[in-house]
């Protein structure tokens, strides 16, 4: 965090409390939104001293945290407010983000056979959203 807002104040070597010292100063009395996106670790030890860091900064009213992740057990251990249920995609919906994606000229003319097998990846998302993302992602290296 203190890396994105002055890199020359995030040093590797700094003891947390030097590193939180740092990150303070540069929040002071400001408003900010952080994003931890697509959180993955499950240690509770390490998500309350992050926490109880962030807890401590002086920062203005409204600054807000938000942690999106796809494990139930990292919600659990962040959430401060009751987390949105969201539901699946159907089918029909991931290939509609994929097929946009592929036809980004805004056609809607796509061969029987392509078609059938964006749909057979649309089906393999199984409703995530973030899979139907990162299939068109690796369909696009292989070009």
């Amino acid at each position: 965090m203190l890396e994105s807002l002055n890199p020359s104040k995030a040093t590797v070597r700094e003891s947390q409390d030097a590193l939180l010292k740092n990150l303070e100063e540069e929040l002071r009395e400001k408003r900010y939104l952080l994003v931890l996106d697509d959180v993955w670790n499950e240690d509770s030890e390490k998500w309350e001293r992050l926490m109880s860091c962030l807890s401590k900064l002086n920062s203005a009213p409204g600054s807000k945290i938000i942690v999106t992740t796809r494990s139930g057990k990292v919600a659990s251990l962040t959430e401060t407010l009751p987390r949105p249920k969201l539901d699946l995609l159907s089918t029909d919906e991931c290939w509609s983000i994929l097929k946009h994606a592929a036809c980004s000229d805004g056609s809607s003319d796509i061969p029987l056979g392509l078609e059938r097998i964006g749909r057979e990846i649309a089906k393999n998302c199984e409703g995530l959203p973030l899979m139907a993302k990162k299939e068109i992602t690796r369909s696009e290296r292989r070009e």
